[in-house]
């Protein structure tokens, strides 16, 4: 199954598109887009776990799994819980995208700006805290 970190119903609410339209080229082009932009979101921040909220331990700490890593906190529906700055980065990327369908227009992050820029500038503002650095 495709990582999609936003409904279409987020999505179709973010972009503000009219409901009459439900069905139409917009949820199809959301339906390609939204798992696209998911991936591109995790693949920037490297680390899966850095997607989800985090279960914690009465005193804070993390939970682990067997490997070390992060357990994702779960919803009702035994989901994994996305971070808010994670919902809200790929929402104004799918906008972003929606936008400028036919290139990056003006919202693209310079060259000059460094290595690791490969989102619009507000979903990387937005990312950029969760991001492990490669850095050593």
């Amino acid at each position: 199954m495709a990582l999609e970190l936003v409904t279409v119903e987020q999505a179709r609410a973010h972009l503000r598109l009219d409901a009459d339209s439900a069905g139409g080229p917009d949820d199809l082009w959301l339906h390609d887009a939204i798992p696209d932009v998911s991936d591109a979101v995790a693949l920037w921040l490297k680390d899966e776990w850095r997607l989800y909220l985090i279960e914690r331990l009465p005193d804070g700490e993390p939970v682990l799994d067997s490997s070390g890593e992060p357990v994702p906190a779960m919803d009702s529906s035994d989901l994994p819980i996305v971070r808010p700055a994670v919902r809200r980065a790929v929402l104004l990327e799918l906008a972003s995208q929606y936008r400028f369908r036919e290139g990056e227009g003006d919202n693209v992050v310079p060259a000059d700006a460094g290595h690791g820029y490969v989102l619009s500038k507000g979903a990387t503002a937005l990312l950029a805290p969760l991001r492990r650095s490669t850095v050593r």
